[in-house]
């Protein structure tokens, strides 16, 4: 018996328990293909566990499955985190590693490592079959296969209970591979010169699976979808199973192809939503990208959709090769003259590896960084000064804020725990495995116990450290340990009403993550100046003036009064970061206080509170689309 188990990294993220979108569908897809292959066994980690648990608990999770083979679905986002992961199964054991996914090209040295037995080329489904039935063919090292009979054969794998929709409450249906265009930047089509399509009988099963489900949004992934042929069949046929409207279908077009028919048969499908890549109206940019964009068309096919209430998401690119700062200014203008700066993205570059950009970078004086997600830095015509300025000018121009700092979530409160003046540790059971989300730090504990629970962390975690504890070698020990055993897990430091202003810096010299990280990189205008993204810090203390402002780090007034705060408090204090809600009022009453200030949740600083289940519910009341309650589940 072969057991091969696949598994699909997160997007990783400062705030735990918030929905990743790390939906392993190529995985499914995979477990599809071999479902008639005798003495075989492929599980996928569920993307309810994988999402939640620090590197060292998710080890632990793939270990103990005892795997003959593990297969990642390697993104920019998770390529480090895989290759760590894979090293340490190395380590532990005689086990097969193979990786596929977007990352895997021809051109990425990253991906070469000693851990790593099999490089999967596009497409996956043919070369797993191959993987699974053939031992010799593991001595190719890398492979790549067409599986057009696989794929356009293949259902759905949803009714087939293989993945979790409940999570996001969204369905993904893949209906083509492959991308009519070439463009530049993207790596959509680099695996593959010709498109190939689900049949329409295949897709119109999985969007009544959907809608029979009641679940809420179904994604169909296809980069351009109303370049399908016969697109107008199929929606009318979709019109059909949702007539109610009852469910949201969502996906990304090209607004200069649009027409009014289409619009009109898109509406009645139900699609309420698309995101459009409008990427820079510079003619020089456009030419060097391969992508020719009409900006009246475009203007024309928004319009179309603004008028049907479907709303349009609108994508910009800065750093582009041709284009410059003043260039770029003159798409974000584009977009706020003509009245679309409702919903905009902007990305600076990603020199992606198997794209054009990155094949012609050199010619392209491209300078981008070595690691993922390799965003540019500078080009012939734009420097790093000017990308600063240009995400300056498009959150003023657009009213918006591009990079925010995560969530204010530093709870520690359980009042089903009381006893200490902290909580114990806090811990959580994602996807039914126990995980420890809030490590409390009252005193010194022993090294013993913290490389213990380091064992046990969610991703990400934090570590809260009390007022009694002023032992900042202690601390910065405790953070070592943790991070050494969890080199790619983001964390938040908790310091409680501390004695001294704490010494980040020094704690950072302490801390073992692996940099840079993604979210170093990923994060980069965040702040002014590069450098660290994946550690936050924050202070929690009764004093009203602003004391703790430098990178990464908040300052959050401690409401520890009898009553409760009014909204001249939260203008009084609106210097600071945040305000965590810790009055000793019943519960019945703070639960009313989140009622009545609900409304102006928005309108001044960050509101936290100070007990765990009062702030789950708050989050639950604020951003119920961002979370998933299932990550906060009590152990």
């Amino acid at each position: 018996m072969i057991r091969a188990l696949l598994l699909q990294l997160p997007i990783p993220q400062l705030n735990y328990g918030k929905q990743t979108g790390n939906i392993p569908l190529a995985a499914a897809c995979l477990k599809q293909a071999a479902v008639d292959i005798p003495g075989t066994v492929v599980e996928i980690v569920p993307e309810s566990i994988v999402s939640y648990l620090g590197d060292a608990a998710l080890l632990y999770e793939i270990l103990s499955r005892e795997p003959a083979i593990v297969g990642f679905s390697v993104y920019s986002w998770n390529l480090r985190r895989s290759l760590h992961l894979a090293e340490k199964i190395k380590e532990a054991g005689n086990c097969r590693i193979v990786f596929g996914g977007p990352e895997i090209t021809p051109d990425n040295r990253l991906v070469r490592s000693e851990s790593v037995d099999f490089l999967v080329y596009g497409e996956g489904e043919a070369v797993f079959r191959h993987l699974l039935q053939d031992d010799t063919f593991w001595q190719k090292k890398t492979a790549a296969a067409c599986a057009d009979k696989l794929f356009q054969s293949n259902p759905s794998p949803y009714p087939a209970g293989l993945l979790e929709p409940e999570i996001e409450d969204m369905v993904l249906l893949e209906t083509q591979r492959g991308c009519p265009f070439r463009c530049g930047y993207c790596s959509y089509g680099k695996s593959r010169q010709h498109l190939t399509f689900k049949s329409a009988p295949l897709l119109l099963e999985a969007v009544e699976w959907a809608a029979v489900h009641k679940h809420s949004e179904l994604y169909f992934l296809d980069p351009t979808l109303n370049t399908r042929p016969g697109i107008e069949t199929l929606l009318e046929k979709i019109m059909t199973i949702n007539h109610r409207r009852n469910l949201a279908l969502i996906s990304e077009i090209r607004a200069d192809r649009l027409d009014a028919c289409l619009a009109d048969r898109f509406a009645a499908a139900g699609f309420s939503w698309f995101e459009i890549g409008l990427q820079t109206i510079n003619p020089q940019a456009l030419d060097l990208m391969n992508r020719s964009t009409d900006p009246a068309r475009f203007l024309a096919g928004v319009s179309l959709l603004n008028e049907r209430g479907i709303s349009a998401t609108i994508d910009l690119i800065a750093g582009l090769p041709g284009d410059n700062l003043d260039g770029f200014k003159r798409s974000v203008d584009f977009i706020v003259e003509n009245g679309l700066q409702q919903d905009v993205q902007v990305f600076p570059l990603a020199v992606l590896p198997g794209t054009d950009f990155r094949t012609r970078s050199r010619a392209l004086g491209l300078i981008f960084e070595p690691e993922p997600p390799y965003p540019v830095m500078a080009t012939p015509s734009f420097s790093g000064e000017n990308l600063l300025e240009a995400f300056d000018y498009a959150e003023a121009r657009l009213d918006v804020n591009l990079y925010p700092m995560p969530g204010l979530d530093i709870a520690w409160r359980n009042p089903h725990k009381a006893g200490k003046w902290l909580s114990p540790d806090h811990y959580v059971r994602p996807g039914k495995r126990l995980g420890l989300s809030k490590l409390i730090l009252e005193s010194v504990r022993s090294i013993s116990d913290l490389q213990e629970l380091a064992q046990k962390l969610t991703h990400p975690y934090q570590v809260f450290i009390g007022p009694n504890l002023n032992d900042a070698a202690f601390t910065a020990r405790a953070l070592e340990i943790l991070t050494t055993a969890n080199p790619f897990t983001p964390l938040e430091v908790v310091f409680i009403e501390p004695r001294d202003v704490p010494n980040t810096d020094k704690l950072l010299e302490a801390v073992q993550l692996k940099r840079p990280h993604f979210l170093d990189l990923d994060y980069r205008y965040l702040l002014p100046a590069p450098g660290n993204r994946c550690a936050l810090f924050t202070l929690v203390t009764r004093r009203q003036s602003p004391r703790f402002t430098g990178d990464m780090q908040r300052q959050v007034f401690w409401w520890d009064h009898p009553n409760l705060p009014e909204l001249s408090d939260l203008q009084r204090l609106a210097e600071l970061d945040g305000i965590l809600v810790d009055s000793p009022c019943p519960a019945t009453q703070l639960k009313a206080w989140q009622d009545l200030f609900l409304p102006h949740a928005a309108e001044y600083l960050s509101i936290g509170f100070a007990d765990v289940s009062l702030q789950q519910r708050w989050l639950l009341l604020t951003e119920s689309e961002s979370f998933y309650p299932g990550a906060f589940e009590v152990a």
